[in-house]
């Protein structure tokens, strides 16, 4: 089809078309469609904008959460203990943990960690201690910040996107259910009208 024929055809089904053919409820629908096209083409820039936000403030975050990270050596003090819990990823994977000490700028202090698989007493870990010297979590992966930009942005395009095929589409069932009912009310009628002129 060509783009003379697509834009005649457009003309045509505009709202304000003064057809008599052409119902409220397909006003209704031609409007709802316009407008689900520019939620759609707005929730581009706007989850882009939520996207940046979101990056700015996980950057800041882990750049307050990640000062004064330090990793150090610890020597395991205790037997190791298996956690029977499951791991992050909700996959069960074999967890450790045991009694550990450290010193580290003059400073000496012990706890008890999660270590990488069973290490017998004595041996060496790696553990993270934040700048008050206890125990922390190991500083966020680069792209961290970026990840959670991203996964905000998207998670709000993909929401608006579905909610505007949504709102297409349940308004076009309830439509076309209401337009098929009263065409089978106003079929029954004319037939009624029939059968009555023929039994006379």
């Amino acid at each position: 089809m060509s783009e003379s024929a697509w834009a005649v055809r457009l003309w045509r089904v505009r709202p304000w078309n003064p057809s008599p053919l052409m119902r409220v409820s397909d006003r209704f629908e031609i409007v709802l469609r316009a407008l689900a096209v520019v939620v759609v083409i707005v929730a581009v820039p706007v989850a882009g904008a939520f996207g940046t936000v979101s990056y700015t403030n996980a950057a800041d975050r882990i750049a307050v959460e990640d000062v004064g990270k330090t990793e150090i050596s610890a020597t395991v003090t205790g037997e190791p203990r298996l956690l029977v819990d499951p791991g992050r990823s909700g996959v069960h994977q074999d967890r450790y943990e045991a009694a550990v000490e450290w010193n580290h700028d003059g400073r000496s202090g012990t706890a008890t960690v999660e270590i990488p698989g069973p290490q017998e007493v004595g041996s060496t870990v790696a553990l993270w201690v934040g700048a008050d010297g206890e125990p922390a979590t190991e500083p966020a992966k680069p792209g961290a910040a970026a990840a959670e930009g991203i996964g905000t942005g998207l998670a709000i395009l993909v929401e608006s996107w579905c909610a505007a095929a949504a709102s297409v589409w349940i308004t076009g069932a309830v439509l076309d259910a209401r337009r098929n009912a009263r065409w089978d009310r106003e079929w029954r009628e004319l037939n009624d009208r029939t059968i009555g002129k023929d039994s006379l």
